[in-house]
């Protein structure tokens, strides 16, 4: 079993067998869900799923975006972040 200690600032440094075996790497965001236990998991947010869905909230208004809207939502942001289309 790997252990890790926290630190007074609330962090810990998770063992590489751990990271690896999570296929996780510096700049990876994870995240914490706790069971009716209190057992906590500990699960990899992959890359492109969190920015991909933060933009595009907008768009989606709590409805099913189409190829069409998701097209133009990463247009729209192609022209804001860099000014052009």
């Amino acid at each position: 079993m790997d252990t890790a200690k926290i630190t007074s600032k609330g962090q810990v440094t998770i063992p590489k067998a751990v990271r690896s075996r999570m296929a996780v790497e510096a700049g990876d965001r994870l995240a914490f869900e706790f069971d009716r236990e209190g057992a906590v998991r500990l699960r990899p947010l992959r890359r492109g799923q969190q920015p991909l869905l933060g933009f595009l909230a907008p768009f989606a208004a709590g409805e099913q975006l189409g190829k069409n809207a998701v097209r133009e939502a990463l247009r729209a942001r192609a022209v804001a972040k860099h000014g052009r289309q």
